[in-house]
């Protein structure tokens, strides 16, 4: 068990692993993403560098996070 002392939760070893599959679930979903956004940006701009590719994730993330603010 670990007990976070700011907070005094304490997380069992079941709710940690389900913490654990949710966080590898998020990752796994993330790189579908990105790996999608990275196929999208080779067809527009072939030769795009990394730094360049950087930004237009960059610019992905603000978005969806300027769409995510707007809903509700």
């Amino acid at each position: 068990m670990i007990q976070n002392p700011n907070t005094q939760i304490t997380l069992g070893d079941e709710r940690i692993a389900q913490i654990n599959k949710m966080v590898h679930a998020a990752t796994e979903m993330g790189f579908g993403v990105v790996q999608e956004i990275a196929e999208q940006t080779v067809k527009r701009k072939p030769g795009c560098t990394v730094k360049e590719f950087t930004k237009i994730l960059d610019q992905y993330l603000e978005n969806q996070k300027a769409q995510a603010n707007n809903v509700g």
